[in-house]
């Protein structure tokens, strides 16, 4: 079993809307609801999204690769939620197509990231998980993060803020 992990560029920009579309309609089912999640989450509109993150280049994406195969991505910017100062960074998502939930390769992902963003001298990190995201929730705890009681409601729905420094 090979495993890579590397920026993306825009040729990835397709798999990146791949894996953030069939990731997000897998793992929100039940929380969001299903016109916005399908909506929202069309592989059009993250593949769209992804170009035009990657044209600009904020935030940075890395994408992994399961034997060649695309399996996952992370992205991490400027904090978008709050008025951080310049120690701080947000991860903005880590999403992996369903058949590699449980696999290695989002712990891989987040270590490969939080070793991107030590290398900028950033002290602090912040993302944020939906309240019902149970998997997500339980992920992040297990590799460090916790939830500093802070929370905002986007759209009916409820996300924590979980912080590593």
């Amino acid at each position: 079993m090979s495993r890579l992990i590397r920026y993306a560029n825009l040729n990835d920009a397709e798999a990146l809307g791949k894996i953030h579309s069939e990731s997000s309609q897998a793992g929100f089912k039940g929380i969001i609801p299903d016109d916005t999640l399908y909506d929202v989450f069309s592989l059009e509109r993250r593949t769209n999204r992804f170009i035009n993150e990657l044209s600009i280049g904020e935030p940075k994406t890395a994408i992994a690769f399961e034997n060649d195969q695309p399996a996952g991505l992370i992205s991490f910017g400027k904090c978008r939620y709050g008025n951080n100062d310049n120690s701080w960074i947000e991860i903005w998502r880590v999403y992996l197509i369903r058949e590699f939930w449980g696999s290695g390769v989002a712990k891989d992902l987040i270590e490969w990231g939080i070793n991107e963003i030590k290398k900028a001298n950033i002290e602090n990190i912040e993302l944020w998980a939906l309240e019902e995201n149970m998997r997500a929730r339980s992920f992040y705890e297990k590799i460090g993060f916790k939830h500093d009681n802070t929370f905002q409601i986007v759209d009916s729905v409820k996300e924590l803020r979980y912080v590593k420094r």
